[in-house]
């Protein structure tokens, strides 16, 4: 997994304006699926597969969770 500390702040950056618009309107799926695709850059991947495929057991639970309630924000 191969991204930078600036691109995981920017990203965790990135989440936390999705949170805070998501509190004062409902976001579209667009948005969400946006957000869930910045959520891999924050644990360091590029990519959901790469993530899937190369974080230990732990953090896949917690990646899950957070974009499962990250997806749910737009229904």
């Amino acid at each position: 997994m191969t991204t930078t500390s600036s691109d995981s702040f920017s990203a965790f950056a990135s989440l936390n304006r999705y949170f805070a618009l998501s509190e004062q309107a409902k976001p579209t799926r667009q948005q969400a699926e946006d957000a869930a695709a910045i959520l891999c850059r924050v644990y360091g991947a590029e990519s959901e597969e790469q993530l899937l495929q190369h974080a230990d057991p732990e953090l896949i639970d917690t990646y899950k969770e957070i974009k499962s309630k990250i997806l749910k924000a737009a229904m």
